[in-house]
């Protein structure tokens, strides 16, 4: 086997004709119907708020603004000591 260095590979690919870099004609990956997001804080209000912050940032990357809850907010109580006491998860269906 023949060890060729990481020039000489490029070059061959190049003049092979191999597409290096993704094809323009991709497929867009599809948006997600659905956001889940995850929150904690020191009362159960506050961590079901940081959970919909969450869900909605994730759905802003997708250009998806308007947003709903879908189904209710789940709330979780920490160890005893902890500094934010509770957890929380959220489901969000976005839309533009």
């Amino acid at each position: 086997m023949r060890l060729r260095s990481i020039r000489t590979l490029g070059l061959a690919l190049a003049l092979s004709g191999a597409p290096v870099a993704p094809s323009l004609s991709a497929q867009p990956l599809p948006v997600p119907e659905y956001f889940d997001g995850g929150g904690s804080g020191s009362t159960p209000e506050t961590a079901v708020q940081a959970a919909i912050d969450d869900a909605r940032n994730s759905a802003s990357g997708y250009g998806l603004f308007t947003c709903e809850l879908a189904g209710e907010p789940e709330v979780f109580p920490r160890p005893a000591g902890s500094l934010r006491a509770y957890s929380a998860q959220v489901r969000l269906r976005c839309g533009p």
